[in-house]
C-alpha cells in the first residue's frame, strides 16, 4: 500500500511538472512571437521609411490583414483536422479532393485579402513605398534563406575542418 501511494505521488508530480513545462513553453513561444512581430514592424518601418503619421495609419491596417489571413488559415487547418479524423483508421478514406478544395479556397482568400490590403494602402503610402511593400515579404524570405544557407555553410565548414579533417583520405 505504501508503494502504491509513493508511486501515485510521483506520478502526480510528473503530471504537474508536465503542465508547468507546457505552460512555460507556451509563454516562451508567445514572447518569441511578440519579438518577431516587433522585429517585422521595425524592419517595415525602416524599409518603407514610414513617418509617424503613416505608421499610425498603416500598422492597424496591416494588423487587420494579418488577423483575417490567420483566420482563413485556421479554417483550412480545421478542415484538414476534420478530414484526418474522418480517415483516422483508414488512410484510404482521406478525402484528398476536399483537402485540395480547402487549400485552394484558403489561397484564394489570402490572395483577395492581400490585394485589398495593398490597395487600401493607396492613401497612406507613396507609390514608391507601395512598390517596396509589394516585394517586402519575398525579399525578407530570400534574405532569411540566404542567411540560413550561409550559416549552414559556415557550420558545415567548421565541422569539416575540425572533426572530419581529411575526410576523403583513404586509410
Amino acid at each position: 500500500m505504501k508503494n502504491i501511494l509513493i508511486l501515485l505521488a510521483l506520478t502526480g508530480g510528473l503530471y504537474a511538472q508536465d503542465g508547468a513545462v507546457r505552460e512555460a513553453m507556451n509563454k516562451k513561444m508567445e514572447q518569441e512571437k511578440e519579438q518577431r512581430e516587433a522585429w517585422v514592424v521595425g524592419a517595415l518601418t525602416e524599409h518603407l521609411d514610414l513617418n509617424t503619421g503613416q505608421a499610425q495609419k498603416f500598422f492597424p491596417l496591416q494588423n487587420e490583414f494579418h488577423n483575417k489571413a490567420g483566420a482563413a488559415k485556421k479554417v483550412h487547418q480545421e478542415k484538414l483536422r476534420e478530414l484526418r479524423l474522418a480517415a483516422k483508421d483508414d488512410r484510404s478514406k482521406f478525402d484528398v479532393d476536399a483537402a485540395i478544395d480547402s487549400k485552394m479556397r484558403m489561397k484564394g482568400t489570402l490572395a483577395r485579402l492581400e490585394s485589398k490590403f495593398l490597395k487600401d494602402t493607396e492613401g497612406i503610402l507613396s507609390e514608391e513605398q507601395r512598390v517596396k511593400l509589394l516585394f517586402f515579404e519575398e525579399r525578407m524570405k530570400a534574405n532569411i534563406a540566404k542567411e540560413m544557407k550561409n550559416t549552414k555553410d559556415f557550420d558545415r565548414g567548421n565541422r569539416e575542418s575540425k572533426r572530419f579533417f581529411d575526410r576523403n583520405r583513404r586509410k
